[in-house]
């Protein structure tokens, strides 16, 4: 086929849309610029601003330092910590939920779709949080890190449909075979949604990574703050306390680091099970 000639408007929307697509591409990947800058510059330096692109006096002492805190070792093992307990109990309880508001004959079950639907839209404040963490005896405890956030209300309604999309047939089948709930649940409707859940488990990893920063005003001990803490907070401690913004920088791409490297772990797992991934 020959050359097909253009017009001028299709060349100019071709200019804008390029134009356009270059800069919002530039505004997402500047911020990534600007701390790997920032990590990489001598920290007194840097306080003096003027670090944009690229650092301005190059140094790795900010890399050596953080290496060298072992409270970063801690951070990052409560930190791994939170993300594959977190992960796990996410996936038990919110799948758990989702099977039982499917079933049409469950006891209040309105009552139970309107508690998960409810907190989707209106989030509690800190001093309830603190009241029930309260009563569950979590303050002082590691595991406030992971038993709030238990389950998630935006997953529990996705796996609702997912069960809600399978054929009715396959259960009736299982249960004419004399199959119990628990065995009509395990064999025939979690592998049946198996792909969904690998799908939210790679999601609720990445969540789970993000620490609340609520969770220091739980963990009421100094002490115990100190040994429980993860990489958000410990980098959180590191730019307020010393004023050292490339130290904090720096400690936050390591964790950036890890993060990418459990999501791509993940992902790559979910991909010789043969089910569905997000790359």
């Amino acid at each position: 086929m020959g050359n097909v000639k253009r017009s001028a408007g299709e060349r100019i929307f071709d200019a804008v849309n390029l134009t356009f697509l270059t800069l919002f591409a530039f505004i997402c990947l500047y911020p990534f610029i600007y701390i790997l800058a920032l990590s990489f510059n001598d920290g007194v330096d840097a306080m003096k601003g003027g670090v944009y692109f690229l650092p301005r006096q190059f140094t790795l002492d900010n890399y050596q330092t953080i290496f060298k805190d072992k409270r970063l070792l801690n951070s990052l093992g409560v930190t791994v910590f939170r993300t594959v307990a977190g992960t796990v109990l996410g996936v038990i309880c919110n799948t758990l939920y989702a099977y039982a508001i499917s079933k049409p004959d469950l006891p209040y079950r309105k009552v139970l779709n309107w508690l998960i639907v409810i907190p989707m839209y209106f989030g509690s404040s800190l001093i309830p949080y603190y009241i029930i963490c309260q009563h569950l005896h979590l303050i002082n405890n590691i595991w406030v890190y992971v038993i709030p956030w238990a389950v998630t209300p935006f997953h529990i309604m996705l796996l609702r449909i997912a069960v809600k999309e399978l054929p009715p047939s396959l259960e009736e089948s299982a249960e004419l075979d004399g199959a119990s709930r628990f065995q009509k649940m395990w064999h025939v409707t979690l592998p049946g949604i198996r792909s969904t859940i690998v799908v939210l488990l790679i999601m609720n990893l990445g969540w789970v990574l993000n620490a609340s920063f609520e969770v220091p005003y739980i963990l009421g001990s100094g002490l115990l703050q100190d040994v429980s803490q993860t990489i958000d907070i410990f980098v959180l401690k590191y730019g307020m306390s010393i004023g050292n913004y490339s130290l904090a920088t720096a400690a936050g791409i390591f964790k950036s680091v890890i993060s990418l490297l459990l999501v791509f772990g993940t992902n790559a797992v979910a991909n010789k099970l043969g089910e569905n991934s997000l790359m």
